[in-house]
């Protein structure tokens, strides 16, 4: 099932987290790999290529790249980011909020745009969005606004490039057990969003991987334009908030 052999997939962000989990799975599933990364990355049977995707000029050799080395570009997934959560307004600076615009959104656009280019006719876009991209988070100023364009540029970019006949949707994680989450110490972000999440728990990179796997499969041939989480529920809701009903309903009826 979700078959990807012979298909030639590019994965920004594919040293660690949430892409090396994609990079290993396609990999499995027969696809020819080339992982683009900032820091050098060994993953068996995937081709490393170095490459800072917040240029353009980096993200188009990337593609030129895979298109040399294997003869065609089939899916593109723009996952690569940077993660400035717990930034205030009053934190935060110009510096911050260009540099994560220039590696979360920069490179998607890029992405989209050189993809629409060099992939062939039936190709995959695959964009990594996050849930708080979708809900308004405290702290979360220059991250959660970047993530919140990422979801409007697969929007557009679907529109854009169905007459070419390639997809493009996004993917939107909830808090998942990468480096990002796990190597900060006594991250409080952990037990809170365990406790809000309905599922109970943060997700593992192979979770969300999975969701990847059949965007970029033929399978999922007539789905573009498509915002997904996989989030354990939290978009859908709080898993707990503490109310008290009125003292005039009584017996689950409402006395006026």
């Amino acid at each position: 099932m979700f078959d990807l052999t012979n298909k030639v997939a590019v994965v920004t962000g594919g040293a660690s987290g949430i892409g090396r989990a994609i990079v290993e799975r396609f990999i499995k599933a027969g696809a020819k790999v080339l992982l683009a990364d900032r820091n050098e990355a060994q993953v068996e049977g995937a081709v490393f290529h170095q490459a800072d995707v917040s240029s353009e000029d980096a993200v188009r050799g990337m593609l030129e790249r895979a298109k040399a080395e294997f003869g065609r570009v089939d899916i593109l997934i723009n996952n690569a980011g940077i993660q400035p959560l717990g930034v205030s307004f009053d934190e935060l600076t110009p510096q911050l909020l260009q540099r994560t615009f220039e590696v979360n959104v920069n490179s998607v656009a890029f992405g989209i745009k050189h993809g629409g280019q060099l992939l062939e006719s039936g190709g995959r876009i695959i964009n990594t969005g996050s849930f708080v991209g979708m809900i308004g988070t405290p702290s979360g100023t220059a991250y959660s606004t970047s993530k919140a364009a990422v979801i409007h540029l697969t929007k557009l970019g679907a529109i854009e490039l169905s007459p070419r006949g390639i997809t493009v949707n996004c993917i939107c994680p909830g808090t998942v057990l990468t480096p990002a989450v796990t190597n900060i110490p006594d991250n409080p972000e952990i037990p809170f969003v365990s406790k809000m999440t309905p599922l109970g728990r943060l997700a593992q990179p192979s979770e969300i991987a999975a969701v990847f796997h059949f965007l970029a499969s033929d399978d999922a041939s007539y789905v573009t334009g498509a915002i997904i989480p996989v989030d354990g529920g939290i978009t859908a809701g709080w898993n707990e908030y503490p109310l008290t009903a009125p003292d005039n309903v009584i017996g689950g009826q409402w006395h006026d």
